[in-house]
C-alpha cells in the first residue's frame, strides 16, 4: 500500500495495537484512537500518537478529531461475545458505533472505510463437510451469542447502506477465531474471573512437558487466522481503491486440535515434549469450519503467511518472550493463562 493517512478507531485493542505497530513501521500517516487510559503508555513507549475517545461515549467525533483528515478510516473497536456484557452494549458499540463513524467518514470527507466484524457470523451455518464457507452462504445462527451475531450484522448492513447512497468504498472483513500473543480465548467475567480455552490449557501443558489429551473427533477441524495476517489483512484492504464489501479473512486451511496440540508441543517445550493423546470417547468440537478466501486474495491483493501452525507458532513464540503485546485486561492472577 502506498503511503496513506489512516484514523484508527478501537487502536487500544488487540489487533489495534499491533496493527498500529506495523503502520509505523510502514511509515504511514496514522492516529490511534481508542478508549482504554491504560493502553495509553503503550503508544507513548512505541512513539505512536493517540487520543482517547470512548465510541459509546456522547461527544462528537468531530469535537476530538477536530481538523484531522484521512484516506482511510479504519473501524477495530468492538464489544466481544466473549465477554461478559449487556446485550444493549453490543448495538451502542458495534452497530450505533458503526453508524456513527459512518457519518463521521462523511463529514469529513473520506470514502474508503474498512471494519473488523466476526466470522460467528456463521455460527449455525450448515455446509456439508469438507466445503469452504463463502461470503455466500446464507447466514444462520442461534445459542448464546446470537445478539452480539445480530448486531454485527446490522454492523456489516450499515457498511452495505453507505456504499449504495453514498458511494463508500467500506470493507467489512470476517475474521475467524484470532490466535496469537496477548489475545485472550477463554471466557471472562466482569470480576476478573477466568476460565481458560482448550489452546491455553493445552499451551501450558506443552510448557511443563505434560500429557497433552486431546478429546473428541479428530476429523472436525477448525481455521484460525494468526494475528499478523488480520493486520497484513487491514492493510491490504485500506489501500484497495476499487474494493468494496464482505471479505473472510482466515487462513482457509483447517486444523485438528490433536494437530494443534502436537504442533505446540514441539514449539514450546523445554525439556520435555509433551505426549499428545486422542481421548475420543470424551467431549469435543461438534463442528468444524474452513473458509473460503479466495475473495479475498483476488479483490484485496492478500494472502496469508502464516498458515502454517508450525510458522504461525515459532513467531508466537518470539511475541510470547517479548511480552510487547501483552493483554490489558483485568484478570485474577492465579487464574491468568501463561500464555500471556
Amino acid at each position: 500500500m502506498s503511503k496513506r493517512r489512516l484514523l484508527v478507531f478501537g487502536a487500544t485493542g488487540y489487533v489495534g495495537r499491533y496493527l498500529c505497530c506495523r503502520l509505523k513501521e510502514l511509515g504511514h500517516d496514522f492516529l490511534a484512537i481508542g478508549r482504554s487510559p491504560k493502553v495509553a503508555e503503550f503508544f507513548a513507549e512505541n512513539g505512536i500518537p493517540f487520543v482517547k475517545f470512548d465510541l459509546n461515549g456522547n461527544v462528537p467525533i468531530h469535537d476530538v478529531i477536530e481538523g484531522k483528515s484521512s484516506d482511510v478510516i479504519v473501524n477495530l473497536a468492538a464489544c466481544l461475545a466473549e465477554h461478559e456484557t449487556p446485550v444493549e452494549r453490543f448495538f451502542e458499540v458495534n452497530t450505533i458505533g458503526t453508524y456513527r463513524l459512518l457519518e463521521f467518514a462523511r463529514y469529513i470527507g473520506t470514502s474508503k472505510y474498512v471494519m473488523t466484524t466476526s466470522h460467528k457470523v456463521y455460527n449455525d451455518v450448515d455446509v456439508p463437510a469438507g466445503t469452504l464457507i463463502s461470503e455466500d452462504v446464507p447466514l444462520k445462527y442461534r445459542g448464546d451469542h446470537t445478539p452480539y451475531i445480530i448486531s454485527k450484522v446490522a454492523a456489516e448492513n450499515f457498511v452495505e447502506y453507505y456504499n449504495r447512497d453514498f458511494g463508500m468504498d467500506g470493507i467489512c472483513l470476517r475474521l475467524t477465531g484470532v490466535h496469537g500473543y496477548g489475545e485472550i480465548l477463554g471466557h471472562l467475567t466482569a470480576d476478573g474471573h477466568y476460565k481458560k480455552s482448550t489452546f491455553e490449557i493445552f499451551f501450558e501443558k506443552a510448557l511443563h512437558g505434560d500429557t497433552i489429551e486431546v478429546w473428541g473427533d479428530q476429523s472436525v477441524k477448525r481455521d484460525h487466522v494468526y494475528i499478523k495476517d488480520v493486520v497484513s489483512a487491514i492493510i491490504a484492504a485500506a489501500g484497495a481503491d476499487n474494493a468494496r464489501g464482505i471479505f473472510n479473512i482466515a487462513s482457509g486451511v483447517g486444523y485438528s486440535q490433536y494437530e494443534e496440540a502436537c504442533v505446540l508441543a514441539k514449539v514450546f517445550s523445554k525439556d520435555k515434549v509433551s505426549s499428545v493423546v486422542c481421548v475420543p470417547e470424551k467431549p469435543g468440537l461438534k463442528h468444524g469450519y474452513v473458509y473460503d478466501i479466495s475473495k479475498a486474495k483476488s479483490m484485496l491483493g492478500w494472502a496469508p503467511a502464516y498458515a502454517d501452525l508450525q510458522v504461525a507458532y515459532e513467531d508466537y513464540k518470539q511475541e510470547w518472550k517479548s511480552k510487547k503485546f501483552h493483554n490489558y485486561h483485568k484478570i485474577k492472577s492465579d487464574e491468568a493463562p501463561l500464555s500471556l
